[in-house]
């Protein structure tokens, strides 16, 4: 082998021996087999530790910690299924009512577009919106990737609480989580506002948007949340033609992920039928 690997010095004729150039040859496949290990060994790691890759789609960069929501894959098996089987990752979205229980915690920072390493089964820091100190649960908050927001129950389990006299914002608090366990269940609905009207006959096809409420009552659109389309009022599926209680724009709705998959969303509002 010394033989072989002689250097050569400034000036001397370039001659490659056959058994120096297949030398060269051999180390070039064994770096290029232990890549493809090593490739192989970081997937196996990713879906055995619940970190995957997620490309941020929310439409703006991101922090490290910050929460979004999964919207599917990047590469479809329809698409590739190869890709789709050997290398997935995930698109992340702004968190609407749709990735109730469905969300990722970033492992680092995230410009628009770029994708990133993130939790999405498994023990990490994230920041929570603490709405009741005694909650041991959180999900996703609609709107918002800065932090989950607690309940009584939520795709997250609260191992530790940041103390209130610790926090820098009151209601805001650094916690210490188990996500993708759950907590007891995900509650997926969502307070909604009617923005478009379709069709000529019931059931109507509607278009709504996440709203929220002031101390007054007073009810606005949140600016970046959640849209909805193809949403159906649930009131206006009667047996025999018995329609009722069609909506109109600007009607505040309870609006829910449609059962089984498909690609629409069903709510359904308070109507006072009788007298007093």
């Amino acid at each position: 082998m010394a033989g072989t690997l002689n250097k050569v010095k400034s000036g001397d004729p370039l001659v490659i021996p056959a058994a120096t150039f297949n030398t060269f040859i051999d180390a070039a496949r064994d770096f290029q087999q232990r890549q493809r290990a090593t490739s192989r060994e970081a997937q196996r790691e990713f879906r055995q530790t619940g970190i995957v890759l997620v490309r941020n789609e929310s439409g703006a960069d991101r922090a490290r910690f910050d929460v979004l929501g999964i919207a599917g894959p990047i590469i479809k098996p329809v698409d590739n299924a190869g890709e789709f089987t050997n290398r997935f990752s995930l698109r992340g979205a702004l968190p609407s009512v749709t990735h109730a229980g469905r969300f990722a915690v970033l492992l680092e920072p995230a410009k628009d577009q770029a994708i990133v390493r993130a939790v999405v089964d498994g023990v990490t820091v994230v920041r929570v919106r603490m709405n009741d100190e005694a909650h041991g649960s959180a999900d996703i908050e609609i709107g918002q990737a800065g932090q989950l927001t607690s309940g009584d129950a939520g795709a997250a389990r609260l191992l530790w609480v940041e103390p209130v006299e610790d926090r820098q914002d009151p209601e805001i608090a650094w916690t210490v989580a188990r996500v993708g366990g759950g907590g007891g269940g995900s509650v997926s609905a969502s307070f909604a506002m009617i923005t478009s009207k379709a069709g000529s006959l019931p059931p109507y096809r509607y278009a709504a948007v996440d709203t929220t409420m002031d101390e007054n009552g007073a009810w606005t659109q949140v600016g970046g949340g959640g849209t909805y389309n193809n949403v159906f009022n649930l009131e206006e599926q009667g047996a025999g033609g018995q329609w009722v209680n069609p909506l109109l724009v600007g009607d505040v709705v309870i609006i829910f992920p449609a059962p089984g998959g498909a690609d629409a969303f069903v709510c359904t509002r308070s109507h006072y039928r009788g007298t007093y």
